[in-house]
Protein backbone atom coordinates (compact mmCIF):
# COMPACT_ATOMS: atom_id res chain seq x y z
CA UNK A 1 0.00 0.00 0.00
CA UNK A 2 1.34 3.87 -1.20
CA UNK A 3 1.42 6.47 1.27
CA UNK A 4 -0.79 9.25 0.38
CA UNK A 5 1.30 12.31 -1.17
CA UNK A 6 1.50 14.56 1.83
CA UNK A 7 0.82 18.08 0.74
CA UNK A 8 2.76 21.07 2.02
CA UNK A 9 2.44 22.51 5.49
CA UNK A 10 0.38 25.74 5.01
CA UNK A 11 1.15 28.44 7.61
CA UNK A 12 -1.02 31.07 7.68
CA UNK A 13 0.85 34.58 7.96
CA UNK A 14 2.78 36.61 5.78
CA UNK A 15 5.36 35.04 3.28
CA UNK A 16 8.91 34.75 3.43
CA UNK A 17 9.83 37.54 1.44
CA UNK A 18 6.69 39.20 1.02
CA UNK A 19 5.77 40.34 4.30
CA UNK A 20 2.98 42.20 3.38
CA UNK A 21 0.83 39.16 1.72
CA UNK A 22 -0.73 37.00 4.08
CA UNK A 23 -2.18 33.51 3.03
CA UNK A 24 -5.80 33.23 4.03
CA UNK A 25 -6.95 30.24 2.11
CA UNK A 26 -5.07 27.54 -0.13
CA UNK A 27 -6.67 24.60 -1.20
CA UNK A 28 -6.49 22.76 -4.96
CA UNK A 29 -8.95 25.44 -6.23
CA UNK A 30 -7.43 28.51 -4.89
CA UNK A 31 -4.54 30.40 -3.19
CA UNK A 32 -5.86 33.98 -1.63
CA UNK A 33 -3.56 35.95 -0.15
CA UNK A 34 -4.65 39.43 1.85
CA UNK A 35 -2.73 42.27 1.75
CA UNK A 36 -3.69 44.71 4.31
CA UNK A 37 -1.91 47.01 4.78
CA UNK A 38 -3.03 48.04 0.59
CA UNK A 39 -6.81 46.72 1.78
CA UNK A 40 -6.68 43.92 -1.41
CA UNK A 41 -6.80 40.45 -1.61
CA UNK A 42 -5.03 38.39 -4.68
CA UNK A 43 -6.57 35.34 -5.35
CA UNK A 44 -4.95 32.40 -7.62
CA UNK A 45 -6.97 30.22 -9.51
CA UNK A 46 -4.90 27.86 -10.70
CA UNK A 47 -5.92 25.73 -14.79
CA UNK A 48 -6.63 22.66 -12.04
CA UNK A 49 -9.59 24.57 -10.42
CA UNK A 50 -12.73 22.77 -10.37
CA UNK A 51 -14.42 26.20 -9.48
CA UNK A 52 -17.28 26.13 -12.04
CA UNK A 53 -17.41 29.79 -11.17
CA UNK A 54 -13.87 30.32 -13.06
CA UNK A 55 -14.09 32.08 -16.16
CA UNK A 56 -11.89 29.94 -18.49
CA UNK A 57 -10.14 32.35 -20.62
CA UNK A 58 -7.09 30.65 -22.10
CA UNK A 59 -6.41 26.85 -21.66
CA UNK A 60 -4.09 26.50 -19.50
CA UNK A 61 -4.13 29.63 -18.18
CA UNK A 62 -3.69 30.39 -14.55
CA UNK A 63 -6.67 33.79 -13.22
CA UNK A 64 -5.44 36.02 -11.07
CA UNK A 65 -8.27 38.20 -9.11
CA UNK A 66 -7.17 41.46 -7.31
CA UNK A 67 -10.03 42.44 -5.36
CA UNK A 68 -10.36 46.27 -3.64
CA UNK A 69 -11.70 45.95 -0.38
CA UNK A 70 -12.86 49.74 -0.49
CA UNK A 71 -14.78 49.37 -4.00
CA UNK A 72 -17.32 47.17 -4.18
CA UNK A 73 -17.00 44.84 -7.71
CA UNK A 74 -13.69 46.10 -8.44
CA UNK A 75 -12.07 42.77 -9.51
CA UNK A 76 -9.28 43.12 -11.91
CA UNK A 77 -8.55 40.09 -13.67
CA UNK A 78 -5.29 38.98 -14.85
CA UNK A 79 -4.78 35.79 -17.49
CA UNK A 80 -1.50 34.43 -16.68
CA UNK A 81 0.47 31.31 -18.82
CA UNK A 82 4.06 30.36 -17.16
CA UNK A 83 5.97 31.43 -20.66
CA UNK A 84 4.68 35.10 -21.04
CA UNK A 85 3.53 36.08 -18.15
CA UNK A 86 0.47 38.33 -17.70
CA UNK A 87 -1.88 38.37 -21.06
CA UNK A 88 -2.00 41.93 -21.02
CA UNK A 89 0.95 43.41 -19.45
CA UNK A 90 3.20 40.81 -19.42
CA UNK A 91 5.75 40.32 -16.92
CA UNK A 92 6.01 43.65 -15.44
CA UNK A 93 1.98 42.74 -14.19
CA UNK A 94 1.70 43.57 -10.95
CA UNK A 95 0.39 40.41 -10.31
CA UNK A 96 3.60 39.24 -10.97
CA UNK A 97 4.03 39.66 -7.45
CA UNK A 98 1.52 37.31 -6.07
CA UNK A 99 2.12 34.33 -8.58
CA UNK A 100 5.96 34.51 -7.71
CA UNK A 101 4.61 34.80 -3.73
CA UNK A 102 2.62 31.59 -4.34
CA UNK A 103 5.26 29.67 -6.27
CA UNK A 104 7.81 30.51 -3.17
CA UNK A 105 5.21 29.11 -0.74
CA UNK A 106 5.04 25.64 -2.50
CA UNK A 107 2.04 26.50 -4.68
CA UNK A 108 2.11 25.78 -8.38
CA UNK A 109 -0.45 28.56 -9.36
CA UNK A 110 0.56 26.48 -13.34
CA UNK A 111 -0.43 22.75 -12.87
Amino acid sequence: MTAPASRPVVRRGPVAGYPELVIARWNDNELVFFDHERQESWIIYPPRTAYTFVRRVVAGGTLVERRRWKVAGAVEEHVFTAAEGCAAHGLTCEAQRAIQAAVDSGFNPFL
